[in-house]
C-alpha cells in the first residue's frame, strides 16, 4: 500500500512538474517545444531536427521529456509543437486522434523496424559460416547442438527478454507451437542490457547465439544479427504465437496549429525519413563514444549529407552545411 502511494505521488510530481516545464516554454515566442520520449533513438531524432531548424530556419528549439499519455496530451492542446518518433501503435487512440485533429500526422520518421529471433551473421554467411542452410525460425529444431545451454542439459538454448515483456509471452507460446520446446530451453533474461551483454560475449568470441532482439537498438547498429525468416503476419496467427511480429510506424507528428505557424518547417518535416538501420548506427555511435544525443545528431549529419540534404530547399541546406563547419 505504500509503494502504491509513493508511486502515485512519484508520477503526480513528475506530470506536475512536465506542466509546468510546458507552460513556461508557452511564455515564448517564436519557439518550437519538441516532446520527447525518455528513450535514446527519439532523443536522436530530436537533436537532429533541432539542429536544422536552429541553424537553417533560425528558429529557437526546447526538448521537453515527457512520457507518452502527456505528450499526447500536451499535442492536443497546443503546449508541445513536434514529436519525431511516435510509435503509432502504441497509442490506441492514434487514429481517432488523427480523424478528430487533435494532433497532426506529417511523415513517416522509418517503418522498417523489426523484431524476432536472431543470430549473428557470421553464422550463416561467409565461408566459416558453420549453419549456412539456418534461415528461419522453423530450421532451428535442426541446430540444437549448435547453441548449448551453458548451464548443461541436452537442449539448446534460446534467449528472451524479462518475463514482464508482452513479446515474451508471445515468444514462449511461438517456441511451443513450433515444437522448438523439444529442442531447446527457452532462458529470459532480467533486463534488455543483460541480453545484449550476451549477444555482445558471444560476438567477442565468434560463438554461437540465438535469440531475441528488435531494431532500431545500438546492439543491431553495433554487431551485424540476422533476422531469422518467419510466416508473414496477420493477426490470428499472431494470437497463437505464430509468424512474424509486425512492423510499427514510427511517425512525426506536430499539433494541429503548426503547419499555419511555420510552414517552411512543416514541409521539412514532411521530408523526414530516415531507417532502422541509420537509427541504430546513431545509437552505436552513441554506445561506442559514451557520446550524447547532440554528439550523434551530428555525427548523422555530417557522415549522411545524401540523406538530409534532399530533406531542405538549397538555402536551408547551405545554412546547415555552415553550421556544421563551425
Amino acid at each position: 500500500m505504500i509503494k502504491t502511494i509513493l508511486r502515485k505521488t512519484m508520477f503526480l510530481m513528475i506530470g506536475f512538474v512536465v506542466v509546468l516545464a510546458l507552460a513556461s516554454c508557452g511564455e515564448k515566442e517564436d519557439k518550437i517545444v519538441i516532446g520527447q520520449g525518455d528513450w535514446a533513438s527519439n532523443a536522436f531524432h530530436d537533436q537532429v531536427v533541432k539542429f536544422i531548424i536552429e541553424n537553417g530556419y533560425d528558429t529557437e528549439v526546447d526538448i521537453i521529456l515527457t512520457d507518452t499519455p502527456v505528450l499526447i496530451t500536451s499535442l492536443a492542446s497546443g503546449d508541445v509543437d513536434l514529436n519525431t518518433e511516435l510509435w503509432s501503435d502504441n497509442i490506441p487512440t492514434y487514429e481517432d486522434d488523427i480523424a478528430e485533429g487533435k494532433y497532426v500526422y506529417v511523415s513517416t520518421n522509418y517503418d522498417d523496424n523489426e523484431q524476432g529471433l536472431y543470430v549473428p551473421t557470421y553464422m550463416v554467411e561467409g565461408e566459416d559460416a558453420i549453419a549456412p542452410d539456418l534461415e528461419t525460425v522453423q530450421d532451428l529444431e535442426n541446430y540444437a547442438h549448435l547453441f548449448p545451454d551453458p548451464e548443461g542439459g541436452d537442449k539448446g538454448i534460446i534467449y528472451g527478454g524479462p518475463e514482464g515483456w508482452q513479446v515474451t509471452q508471445f515468444l514462449h507460446q511461438k517456441i511451443e507451437a513450433y515444437g522448438l520446446d523439444d529442442y531447446y530451453k527457452f532462458k529470459t533474461i532480467d533486463s534488455s542490457s543483460t541480453l545484449a551483454a550476451t549477444i555482445a560475449g558471444a560476438y567477442e568470441k565468434e560463438e554461437a547465439w540465438v535469440g531475441y532482439y528488435w531494431s532500431p537498438t545500438w546492439v543491431l547498429g553495433l554487431y551485424d544479427m540476422t533476422l531469422l525468416g518467419d510466416s508473414p503476419y496477420n493477426e490470428e496467427d499472431h494470437e497463437n504465437g505464430v509468424g512474424a511480429m509486425p512492423t510499427v510506424d514510427v511517425n512525426v507528428v506536430v499539433n494541429s496549429e503548426f503547419e499555419e505557424k511555420y510552414p517552411e518547417i512543416f514541409a521539412f518535416l514532411s521530408n523526414y525519413e530516415t531507417s532502422s538501420d541509420v537509427t541504430s548506427e546513431a545509437l552505436a555511435y552513441m554506445q561506442e563514444n559514451e557520446a550524447e544525443a547532440e554528439e550523434a545528431a551530428r555525427y548523422f549529419l555530417e557522415n549522411h549529407q545524401e540523406l538530409w540534404t534532399e530533406w531542405l530547399p538549397e538555402e536551408v541546406k547551405q545554412k546547415v552545411l555552415d553550421a556544421l563547419d563551425e
